[in-house]
């Protein structure tokens, strides 16, 4: 059975068109460039430091899709049913690892349900990963 029959989630097929057979034609593309990343909706992010926190997002969901990983994360631009704290990013990887992964721009700082979240899920022996530059996320694989 095709995984698109089973989750029928425009979002789900956008953020990995991987898993679905989703040309990448419609996603922009990635500027492999030594410092700037160019993401989907045509802004850019610094790999050693994000300009806006949604750039981002959207090269973290690139290397994932690059990957051919699971990315779950929330829309930023609405609001959603998630946990409030949740980390940005839960992502499926190779090896059976789960990533949790906080986003923040350069001075982001994390907000007291983030905070509460990430030092719960570390007494648990989870980590949350706060990282502030795409070179931040590369440094966890």
């Amino acid at each position: 059975m095709e995984l698109s029959c089973i989750i029928p989630s425009n979002t789900l097929r956008r953020l990995n068109p991987h898993l679905f057979g989703t040309q990448n034609g419609e996603l922009g593309t990635r500027n492999e460039g030594p410092s700037r990343v160019e993401t989907r909706n045509g802004e850019r992010a610094t790999r050693n430091g994000a300009e806006r926190e949604a750039s981002l997002h959207e090269a973290v969901f690139d290397e994932c899709r690059r990957r051919c990983w699971i990315a779950l994360h929330g829309s930023m631009a609405e609001r959603t049913c998630r946990t409030l704290g949740e980390p940005d990013f839960v992502i499926l990887a190779d090896g059976g690892r789960v990533l949790l992964v906080e986003c923040k721009s350069r001075t982001g700082k994390l907000s007291p349900a983030q905070f509460a979240l990430k030092h719960h899920a570390e007494k648990l022996g989870h980590t949350v990963h706060v990282v502030r530059s795409l070179e931040d996320f590369l440094k966890l694989l």
